[in-house]
C-alpha cells in the first residue's frame, strides 16, 4: 500500500499537465508509456525511448512535460527539426516554459542559427525575468542583452531597478553609469560614477571612465589625471586606461606627453579610438603624415567609421599639397 502510494505521488508529480479526463485504462498506458521512456533514455536506448514517449504524448497531447521529454529524445537522435516543433508546440501551448525556450536555445546554438538564437535568447531572458523579477543575475542579463540590441532605454531602467533595491550593489552602479555615458547622459553618469568611487575610492573601472570622461567634455582635467593615474597603478599596462592618460594631456595641450601614453596604449590595445587619438595628436604636432597613418590604421579596424573617413580625406588631401609645395622647381633647359 505504502508502495502504490509512493509511485502514484511520483507520476502526479511529473505528469502534472496531464488531462484527468483520461479513462483509467489510458491512464495506466500512459505511465507506463511514460516510466519506460524515461527507463529507456537513461540507458541511451533513444529510438526505444522515441517510441514510448511518443506514444505517451499521442495518449494525452496536451501535456507539456511529456512533449519536452519527446523533444529532448529527439535532440538525441539528431533529429533537431523536429525536436523545434516540439518544443515551438510547447511554447504555443505554454509561453513562460523556460524548459522549452532552453531547448530552441541550444537547438539554434547548434545549428548555427544566429538571428533565431539571439531572438529565443531574448525572449528566454524576459519571461525568466518576469518569472523571477527578484534575481538580480537574470536582470543583469536582461539589460545586458537589452544593450547588446541597442535598446539602452530598457537596460538602463532594469539596472535603476537593480541599484534601487541593492544600493550597496557597486558593480550595478557602475554599469549604470556606462549605460548612462553610452546614451549621452554624460551629467548623469558623472553623478553615478562619483557615487561609486564615494563608495569605493579605488574602483578601478570608475577611476578611468570618470576621468575620461571628464577628459572628453575639458573639464576637471587635473582630477581626471589623478584619476586615470591611480587606476594605472592597478593596470599599468591596460592599453584603455593608458588612452585615457594621453586624452587627458591632449585636452591639457601637453602634446608631447600626450603622443608618448597613446603610442604606449596602442601597444596594449589596438583599438580605433586609440588610432584616432594618435592621429590627433599628430596633427597638432605638425606631423600630418603620420597623421593619416594613424587614420588609416583605426579606419583597418573600423571600416564605417564616418569620422575617420573625413579626417583621411582632410589631412590626406593636406599631406599631397605639402609634398608638392615641397618638390623643387623643374627648369626647362633651352
Amino acid at each position: 500500500m505504502k508502495r502504490s502510494l509512493v509511485f502514484a505521488l511520483l507520476l502526479s508529480f511529473v505528469l502534472a499537465d496531464t488531462s484527468f479526463a483520461l479513462s483509467e485504462g489510458k491512464l495506466s498506458s500512459l505511465y507506463g508509456s511514460y516510466l519506460k521512456g524515461f527507463a529507456y533514455f537513461n540507458n541511451g536506448e533513444y529510438e526505444k525511448s522515441l517510441k514510448e514517449f511518443g506514444q505517451a504524448s499521442s495518449i494525452d497531447p496536451v501535456s507539456t512535460h511529456i512533449r519536452i521529454k519527446l523533444a529532448f529524445v529527439l535532440m538525441r537522435l539528431g533529429k533537431f527539426g523536429e525536436a523545434e516543433k516540439e518544443f515551438e508546440h510547447v511554447k504555443s501551448m505554454d509561453p513562460d516554459n523556460l524548459e522549452a525556450s532552453l531547448g530552441l536555445i541550444f537547438i539554434y546554438s547548434y545549428l548555427g542559427k544566429e538571428d533565431k538564437l539571439e531572438s529565443e535568447y531574448g525572449y528566454f531572458l524576459q519571461r525568466a525575468h518576469k518569472l523571477r523579477p527578484e534575481d538580480t543575475r537574470i536582470s543583469e542579463y536582461l539589460a545586458q542583452f537589452y544593450f547588446y540590441r541597442k535598446r539602452l532605454d530598457d537596460a538602463i531602467r532594469i539596472y535603476k531597478t537593480i541599484v534601487k533595491d541593492h544600493p550597496d550593489y557597486i558593480e550595478a552602479k557602475y554599469l549604470l553609469g556606462y549605460f548612462y555615458e553610452e546614451k549621452g547622459m554624460r551629467r548623469e553618469a558623472i553623478r553615478i560614477w562619483k557615487e561609486v568611487l564615494d563608495k569605493n575610492p579605488s574602483h578601478v573601472e570608475a577611476l578611468n571612465a570618470l576621468g575620461y570622461l571628464y577628459a572628453e567634455e575639458g573639464i576637471n582635467l587635473g582630477e581626471a589625471e589623478s584619476m586615470v593615474k591611480k587606476a594605472l597603478k592597478q593596470d599599468p599596462g591596460n592599453g584603455a586606461y593608458l588612452d585615457s592618460l594621453g586624452w587627458v594631456y591632449f585636452k591639457k595641450n601637453d602634446y608631447k606627453n600626450a603622443e608618448r601614453y597613446l603610442k604606449k596604449a596602442i601597444e596594449g590595445a589596438e583599438d580605433p579610438v586609440i588610432y584616432e587619438h594618435l592621429g590627433d595628436v599628430c596633427v597638432k604636432l605638425n606631423n600630418v603624415k603620420e597623421a593619416v597613418k594613424y587614420y588609416n590604421e583605426g579606419l583597418k579596424l573600423d571600416p564605417k567609421n564616418e569620422a575617420l573617413k573625413e579626417k583621411v580625406d582632410k589631412y590626406g588631401r593636406q599631406d599631397k599639397a605639402s609634398e608638392e609645395e615641397s618638390k623643387p622647381d623643374k627648369k626647362v633647359n633651352n
